[in-house]
């Protein structure tokens, strides 16, 4: 009985910490997206729209490829491709004019 709580105790503190540590890394990407998207804003006019629109294409593809690189059964490599592609075609849909580049 005393295995089974202590096994059940360390199992909750693995999973609180995994979680503590994937909350850590989000709040990291979406500092690196405000600063990279703020940094886009001065270098090219675009509306806050399109900018909160990036924002959520930029971020969901962080995350995207950092689950990618913990996997263990993907293929890495060719996920990662295709997050890409995807994204850049998200980036040219919100951000309709390629002049604006």
């Amino acid at each position: 009985m005393k295995k089974r709580i202590l096994l059940f105790t360390a199992l909750f503190a693995f999973i609180l910490n995994v979680s503590a540590q994937k909350s850590i890394i989000k709040d990291a990407f979406e500092q690196l997206v405000e600063y990279k998207i703020a940094s886009i804003q001065k270098a090219i006019p675009i509306t806050e729209k399109q900018a909160e629109e990036l924002k959520s294409v930029e971020l969901k593809f962080l995350i995207d490829v950092n689950a990618a690189e913990n996997c263990f059964l993907c293929r890495k490599q060719r996920r990662i491709k295709k997050l890409k592609t995807k994204k850049g075609r998200a980036t040219k849909k919100n951000i309709k004019s390629r002049s604006v580049y």
